[in-house]
């Protein structure tokens, strides 16, 4: 007779396993489905360029660059020298220097149009499509083999030169290479499909393999409420932990990268942009995490709960459809407050709305058993 308690310890104890590893997947699934996100959507690419363009610190590094590009491409001071009456030629160094001064300016005014907007969007958005043809192994212009993904910002440059007053005759001898921002190499190229094929299908195995391990742990407890609070319990460990991996890292990679002091508030806009995402994910995996174990809660056998249900149970018994229509009601609420990022897209809605559903035909039945004891 006393044999019989240890199966239900050992279950417990695979329950708790199963979280824990659960939970570990949850956090590899978060940063797994950021990257893929991130790196492989083109519009999500050209959203984040365009808000990195918006950054103030970003802008001016950006505009600094560039006119640094046009500086050292174009042959301002010989062209200058060139045009200047004899008298006149040895003024045109001093000249060149002032232009060189002001194109950061320059670029600064044609950030704010309309038209270099329409520019930057084209710029990324061909860049992404390039990249996505070498890590899918497509077209003939990018290849494994002699090809590299360039952020092609000459356009840009032109615009700068000709407002800063360097003539469209000089702009027109620029390098085709000026203003090029290189995204991905000729050799980094092989190791880039590789990544990106494993990145393609690691989500949707790490998500689905976390959800395995959760369900399993509910299923083999002999507290399921509990277990259920502490899947909850899990997403949200894993949503903190991401957010704080956030932060530590950008920590290391700002300093990294800042060469110097000034570069760093560009840095640290830059690595805040593009992680931006990221904390979306883990927010949502959050509040679903919290939602769960407000599930579990409301379903236990706490004094706060009880009360609830005992005030619910009349309304349950004589009106389901009204219990049903306060659960409509507080769904609509989640999909118009939409605090995980699955509430925006169709399939996600339609699969909360099914858990949604089979969590409320399960609390009625509990209230309706409960009321049925008393």
């Amino acid at each position: 007779m006393k044999e019989s308690p240890q199966p239900r310890r050992g279950h417990r104890r695979w329950a708790l396993a199963l979280i824990v590893l659960g939970a570990i997947l949850t956090f590899a699934a978060i940063f797994s489905i950021w990257v893929n996100r991130q790196a492989l959507n083109t519009d999500n690419w050209v959203d984040t360029s365009t808000r990195l363009i918006q950054d103030e610190e970003v802008r001016n590094q950006l505009a600094d660059y560039l006119a640094t590009q046009l500086v050292a491409n174009a042959d301002v001071a010989g062209e200058l020298e060139s045009a200047l009456p004899p008298r006149l030629k040895p003024l045109a160094t001093a000249a060149a220097g002032g232009l060189g001064q002001l194109a950061p300016q320059v670029a600064e005014r044609v950030f704010a149009t309309p038209q270099f907007q329409a520019l930057w969007e084209a710029a990324n958005r061909k860049a992404h499509e390039s990249l996505l043809q070498v890590l899918n192994d497509e077209g003939e212009v990018v290849s494994t083999g002699n090809g590299e993904v360039k952020l092609e910002l000459g356009p840009i440059l032109t615009q700068i030169g000709e407002k800063s007053g360097v003539g469209e005759a000089l702009v027109s001898k620029l390098p085709p290479e000026a203003g090029e921002i290189t995204i991905l190499k000729s050799d980094e190229l092989s190791l880039a499909q590789d990544v990106a094929n494993l990145l393609r299908k690691l989500p949707v195995v790490l998500t689905l393999l976390a959800l395995l391990c959760f369900g399993l742990a509910v299923f083999l407890s002999p507290r399921r409420r509990e277990t259920l609070r502490a899947v909850g319990f899990a997403f949200i460990v894993a949503g903190l932990l991401s957010l704080g991996l956030r932060g530590f890292a950008g920590t290391y990679v700002v300093g990294d990268l800042s060469k110097t002091t000034a570069v760093e508030p560009a840095v640290e806009g830059v690595w805040s942009i593009s992680t931006s995402m990221l904390a979306e994910i883990a927010t949502s995996a959050i509040v679903f995490g919290l939602l769960l174990a407000l599930a579990a809660v409301l379903a236990g056998p706490t004094r706060p709960a009880l009360k609830i249900r005992r005030w619910i149970a009349p309304y349950a018994e004589r009106s389901p459809a009204g219990l049903w229509g306060a659960a409509f009601v507080i769904f609509l609420a989640l999909i118009i407050w939409a605090p995980v990022g699955a509430f925006h897209k169709p399939l996600g809605v339609l699969i909360f709305a099914l858990l949604f559903a089979a969590g409320t035909e399960l609390y009625r039945r509990q209230l309706l058993e409960e009321s049925a004891q008393t």
